[in-house]
């Protein structure tokens, strides 16, 4: 990306312009200060962060293409490996370093290519590739006033070529443009008809740019503004105030669920809009995306721009530029919609802002949290962070006055909170003999549901039908090829499926190690409890919503949009139906099995739980009947787990704290993580140690003493995808010495003998260090 221009290079080798794709600039001064900020922070090249802000797809990639010069090959001597690269040249012409590494093999090939380059054996020449989407375009034809025909002229028009004749008088009559699809059809001629009207004069062919509009399923709302009570008008004339007076401030709106969030959003945002200016709102789940759009839609019956992955890259793409120019004043979407090219943006809205889906686990490893309260800052705008369960991060920001949390402690309408039980599995397996899926509670629940014409809500935090396959004879367990970690069953299909990496094989009848049938099925997905209610409640309407299930283009709406619409009785899924959905049919909610997040080696693992059990159960009972949440737990006393039931969180962050300040985990100390992978585990290991090494002597020569070091050590995740791990963790009091150690590892790192060997992953404020 070009950032900016000079006459005088910096360096010794410039590389030519090839072309110059873009008419207008695709970033504005502000995303580029943002991205910018971004590139520090989280220790990536600020191309990275650029790269991460615009839909995928319109970039032009440059790749080099090798050629080989024929008169000096046999010049010198050459290695095996040498060899092979221009006998490969010579046989199929020029290609590119993928290319021959598909015939050659990639081990050491750039290395190879250099040094044949530098030798004037090979050329090495950039060629630019088209970008993947570009701007759709549909051709209108429009009368041209000036050469208006005479009635005469007209006459022998008419006779001469009557469709010509019928497509002008229609324009002349009907309206100065129209599409030529239409005009076309309409006269059932072609598109020559037109082009012989152009060449007379009498019309002209204009290309207009069209958008690829999303069809967001289910999308309908409601126009009806809502009364706020005195806690939403508390909250609201805060947040106003900020506006009016054009003032950054970030709000934590910590509000139990049904408590009428999203009322303040959009009277907030109403206000913002009255102002002139513009909104962004993240949602965490893209199936959180249509009811939010629709409510939107109504309520201000305007135009809003939707920005996700679940898009096609020619809707993202229009969705973008329709953001750019300023025709739209509303994003909404999830992660990437932080950066939407919004012009004069007055409130940022993160919703849920506790999921860690707003992570993001690829270079830049960015908080679209933490970057939507920097691009407030930037723009003296206003930061909403909205939830019921917020992150200990953000309510121990409220509490040290980097925030200003305001609080709704009562559901808007009516309705109360749900009615909350647990119940003791430990029990239930006792008195039954054997382990059950669903307690005897819960099923008699869900039976009275059923008859009475209510809806059902399960969760289960765990796809596919069995977590494992195991053999009883020897104790052999399958697991995927290239990464430790069991493969998953899944039954509809007979395969096995590694959530990690996607490798699949057929589901084995018999033991790999020792031939022994049959193989046992252990654990429970959501596919065996689909399976079970089917079974059971045959009368009941079972639907299942996880990643298997709505993997294709709009499958999340058009559940949902079945559930809304009272045809679904019992839905059972992961945690995608526990986010912000509101739906009054659904009075009995169950969590299958509370304890799955509990046993993660992660610190965050009991606050993940509680706000999951926290967040589904507020499904229930938000309509006009009241709800009731069953929590089927091995460890019902566990401090999260009994939070949950009552709906505490201010318990729950005090219990937490607890076990974070004795080890100064975070929000007291802020995280790196630098984690180490290669295919050679000896050669990862020996890297893992070096930067470990690195960062002992950086830490002192900095003088950054108190900053602590973890590891290394094997990553939980030991191998993936086919790459041994390891990580080092690194915890400090200082986000700017955290922020310099870890540049000046990885810059010693980039300067040792060591790159390319192995890879290294900066990842600042890491959610999990699996």
């Amino acid at each position: 990306y070009v950032v900016n221009l000079c006459d005088i290079a910096p360096v010794e080798s410039v590389r030519p312009l090839i072309d110059l794709p873009d008419s207008d600039p695709v970033f504005s001064p502000e995303i580029m200060e943002l991205c910018r900020w971004l590139a520090d922070y989280y220790c990536c090249s600020w191309g990275e962060a650029l790269h991460s802000a615009i839909p995928a797809g319109i970039s032009v990639r440059t790749r080099m293409m090798y050629r080989l010069c024929m008169d000096r090959v046999t010049s010198g001597r050459f290695t095996d490996r040498q060899r092979a690269v221009v006998a490969e040249l010579n046989r199929r012409g020029p290609l590119s370093e993928k290319q021959l590494a598909k015939s050659v093999g990639p081990v050491a090939l750039s290395n190879t290519l250099k040094a044949l380059v530098g030798r004037g054996i090979l050329e090495a020449e950039p060629v630019a590739a088209a970008p993947a989407v570009n701007a759709l375009t549909e051709t209108w034809v429009k009368i041209v006033e000036r050469a208006v025909l005479s009635s005469g002229d007209l006459e022998v028009l008419q006779r001469r070529a009557p469709k010509q004749a019928a497509v002008y008088l229609d324009l002349l009559h009907g309206g100065v443009e129209q599409r030529a699809a239409l005009a076309c059809a309409k006269h059932e001629t072609s598109a020559t008809v037109l082009r012989q009207l152009a060449s007379k004069g009498l019309v002209t062919l204009i290309e207009k740019d069209v958008y690829r509009t999303p069809d967001e399923v289910g999308a309908a709302g409601s126009s009806r503004k809502h009364a706020l009570n005195p806690e939403q008008r508390a909250a609201y004339e805060a947040i106003v105030a900020e506006l009016e007076a054009n003032r950054f401030q970030t709000f934590l709106l910590q509000g139990i669920t049904g408590s009428g969030k999203t009322e303040v959003y959009l009277q907030a945002i109403e206000r913002a809009l009255s102002l002139g200016k513009a909104a962004i709102i993240l949602v965490p789940e893209i199936s959180l995306t249509p009811q939010t759009v629709g409510r939107f839609k109504a309520r201000y019956q305007t135009d809003v721009a939707v920005l996700h992955s679940g898009l096609g890259p020619g809707e993202r793409y229009d969705e973008w530029r329709r953001a750019q120019r300023g025709e739209v004043r509303i994003v909404v979407g999830a992660r990437s919609a932080v950066f939407a090219p919004l012009p004069n943006l007055g409130i940022l809205v993160v919703d849920e802002e506790h999921d860690n889906s707003y992570k993001q686990n690829e270079s830049p490893r960015y908080h679209a949290r933490d970057v939507a309260i920097m691009r407030a800052k930037m723009n003296n705008a206003v930061c909403l962070l909205g939830s019921a369960t917020p992150s200990v991060e953000s309510y121990h920001n409220s509490q040290t006055g980097k925030s200003v949390r305001l609080e709704l402690k009562r559901r808007a309408a009516a309705a109360e909170l749900p009615r909350v039980e647990i119940i003791d599995m430990r029990v239930e397996t006792r008195d039954i003999g054997v382990n059950v899926m669903l307690s005897r509670r819960l099923e008699e629940e869900i039976a009275a549901r059923i008859k009475s014409g209510d809806q059902v809500l399960l969760l289960l935090n765990r796809r596919g039908f069995s977590p494992y396959v195991l053999c009883p004879s020897c104790g052999w367990v399958a697991e995927c090829t290239d990464c430790n970690v069991s493969l998953t069953y899944h039954a509809q299909g007979s395969f096995l499926c590694c959530h990690y990496c996607g490798y699949r094989r057929e589901s084995p009848q018999v033991c790999d190690a020792c031939g022994f049938k049959p193989l046992l099925h252990l654990g429970t997905g959501t596919q065996k409890i689909e399976d079970y209610l089917l079974r059971s409640f045959p009368e009941a309407r079972v639907e299942r919503m996880d990643a298997d299930t709505t993997s294709s283009k709009g499958a999340h709406a058009h559940i949902l949009g079945r559930l809304a619409a009272g045809e679904i009785d019992i839905l059972i899924g992961t945690q995608m139906i526990a986010k912000g959905h509101d739906y009054p049919g659904v009075t009995l909610v169950g969590v299958v099995n509370a304890d799955t997040g509990l046993s993660f080696p992660d610190f965050r693992a009991s606050e993940t739980t509680f706000q999951l059990l926290t967040q589904v159960a507020g499904r229930a009972g938000r309509g006009d009947r009241p709800g009731l949440v069953l929590i089927q737990s091995y460890r019902p006393n566990h401090y999260a787990v009994q939070a949950a039931a009552k709906h505490d969180f201010a318990a729950f962050y005090e219990r937490e704290m607890v076990t974070r300040e004795s080890a100064l985990y975070p929000p007291l100390r802020r995280m790196a993580c630098i984690m180490v992978e290669g295919e050679d585990p000896e050669e990862t290991y020996r890297t893992a140690i070096r930067i470990g090494k690195t960062a002992r002597a950086k830490i002192e020569e900095l003088g950054f003493a108190g900053i602590e070091l973890l590891g290394p050590a094997p990553a939980t995740l030991r191998r993936l995808k086919r790459k041994y791990r390891w990580s080092v963790g690194l915890l400090s009091k200082s986000t700017k010495r955290l922020n310099q150690l870890t540049r000046a590892v990885r810059d010693a790192f980039d300067a040792s003998p060591d790159k390319g060997k192995c890879a290294v992953k900066v990842d600042l404020d890491p959610y999990g260090m699996m």
